[in-house]
């Protein structure tokens, strides 16, 4: 990637500088990211269109001009893009070369978009616009700085600033300078650190040649679910946010990242509250789960229940009582002893779901984190889970009982990962935690990244902007997925703990306690104590002669 032919990265750099000069308030976060949509949609049609007008007479203007021109243009858009701007004004382009440079931060720049453009027919994305538009106007209140004609000129300059981004760059996607602008202090928002999802992902990848089904119920800033969708052709990608911020954010990056809008569903809920999506089961669920549950409340930890989706459960009960014709059959004695196998059936599968925790577990209700389990519930039988959660989970005594629950009781863990406290932005390095519904091997695999890493710079960097830009190359990367799928133990890197040493060390899962990373010299106890023994007695033939020298002085 040659970034000093960037035109975008130099851009970039002019609104970061901007940014530190102003403080405004958090709900322009709001404002500036509805723009990066309002310019991505504009241009991508407007692109789109010249290339459809291509060898004709007349310029896009020239097509607006007519209803019969107008007609054409949808009638592309629409069959292409699935979306069309009605008016030519509308265009940001158009509407910022019609205003004053300060006057184009007003109302009417967050509406012209809202009202000119149409969706295809039965299009999902005009769900997703509108509740974009929805969110944007329950945060515009122009009535409270209407009249600051200083943050008015500020923001109006930054505005067309913005509007000179090439959205077909391919040094610097306009996809990064999103992700970039969203980690600024203009915006202020924590994503997930590229390390961990890169991490997350690749071993998906190593365990998935093909997924069906994808699950984010943590979503934050997507950006584990949109590599996933960028790495398989997924048929259904599933996603919850609690934070409203973080799901706009996630909404429009959709957008940006040109997703398929049938194949994605992106909830506003808490994942926390229920796990569950419309019942359905996943190949695959991968989350960087909250360090703190502030946007997640307690009382909702509190109030979690087991969940086990059982997908199509419901028709098969519609069609086992409901679609028979049982006067027909009354005298069918095989059909009725048939249909009696299959009604059994059937209450098996309901009294499935009717989990409670008795004895020894009955107390794994109130857990904190009991919404691990219903995560495992909604996983298909060959699913797998990834989730990079704080290392408290490890070691924390009132979670002694659910890591016994995962792991003796039922074998769901597979690989337990620290990572490099050098790589994270938190005080506390996170791990990342494999699960497997169908697991056989009666082990774990624990792996140490805290000496025996690579580190390489992300092509995502922007200078000055995070502490920390590396992520870890692919030698480690590669390192970690052949431990893991070939149960390798390597000196200072790896070891393979059956499940009976974890019953030994009241399941504790540390990883310092599996995996010797110490490079000094190693000293025996036994030869502690017979160093001990030697200077004693060295010093108590010292101690004899001193004695006999102070008699021999008189000296007492």
């Amino acid at each position: 990637m040659n970034r000093s032919l960037s035109s975008n990265r130099k851009i970039l750099n002019i609104l970061l500088r901007k940014g530190k000069r102003k403080n405004t308030s958090p709900r322009f976060g709001y404002f500036i990211l509805y723009a990066f949509l309002y310019k991505y949609l504009s241009d991508k049609l407007k692109n789109h269109l010249i290339e459809c007008i291509e060898g004709n007479e007349t310029d896009l203007e020239m097509f607006y001009m007519t209803e019969e021109g107008i007609q054409d243009l949808r009638e592309w858009a629409l069959n292409d893009l699935g979306y069309f701007i009605e008016s030519h004004s509308a265009y940001i382009d158009r509407f910022i070369s019609d205003k004053f440079i300060e006057d184009i931060f007003s109302p009417e720049f967050f509406t012209i978009l809202r009202d000119n453009i149409v969706f295809a027919p039965n299009n999902p994305a005009q769900d997703y616009f509108n509740r974009i538009t929805e969110i944007l106007k329950g945060e515009i209140r122009f009535y409270r700085f209407g009249f600051d004609e200083d943050l008015n000129s500020f923001m109006s300059n930054y505005l067309f600033t913005l509007s000179k981004f090439d959205i077909g760059e391919k040094n610097f996607t306009y996809a990064q300078v999103y992700d970039v602008i969203a980690s600024s202090r203009q915006i202020r928002m924590s994503t997930t650190p590229e390390y961990i999802s890169n991490l997350i992902t690749s071993i998906v990848k190593s365990q998935k040649n093909i997924i069906g089904d994808a699950y984010d119920p943590f979503m934050k800033d997507g950006s584990i679910l949109f590599k996933l969708y960028g790495d398989y052709p997924l048929s259904r990608v599933c996603g919850k946010e609690d934070n409203e911020l973080y799901y706009y954010y996630s909404l429009i990056r959709a957008f940006i990242e040109d997703v398929d809008f049938t194949n994605i569903s992106l909830y506003e809920e808490n994942a926390i509250k229920s796990m569950a999506v419309d019942s359905r089961l996943f190949d695959v669920i991968a989350s960087k789960v909250p360090n703190r549950f502030n946007d997640y409340s307690r009382l909702a930890l509190k109030s979690q229940s087991i969940e086990i989706p059982h997908e199509g459960k419901s028709d098969f009960k519609e069609a086992l009582l409901s679609n028979f014709d049982m006067d027909k059959l009354s005298d069918d004695d095989e059909a009725l002893k048939a249909l009696k196998v299959l009604e059994e059936k059937y209450y098996e599968i309901e009294k499935k779901q009717m989990v409670s925790f008795t004895g020894e577990y009955e107390s794994l209700s109130d857990s904190e984190f009991l919404f691990l389990i219903n995560m495992i519930n909604s996983l298909r039988e060959d699913g797998i889970m990834l989730v990079s959660l704080s290392q408290n989970f490890l070691f924390k005594s009132s979670l002694a009982l659910l890591r016994k629950f995962l792991t003796y009781e039922n074998n769901y863990i597979d690989a337990v990962i620290s990572l490099p406290e050098e790589l994270g932005r938190s005080v506390r390095p996170e791990v990342i935690i494999l699960f497997r519904k169908d697991k056989r091997n009666d082990d774990i695999v624990f792996i140490d990244l805290s000496k025996k890493y690579g580190a390489v710079p992300s092509e995502n960097a922007f200078p000055g902007l995070f502490k920390r830009n590396l992520i870890l190359d692919d030698a480690t990367t590669d390192k970690i997925i052949d431990a893991i799928n070939n149960r390798r133990a390597v000196d200072k890197f790896s070891e393979i703990v059956s499940i009976r040493d974890l019953m030994k060390n009241d399941f504790n899962l540390a990883v310092s306690r599996y995996v010797d990373t110490y490079d000094g010299e190693f000293i025996r106890l036994k030869d502690l104590v017979n160093d001990k023994k030697m200077i004693d007695k060295e010093m108590d033939r010292l101690n004899t002669k001193i004695n006999v020298l102070l008699d021999d002085l008189n000296i007492r």
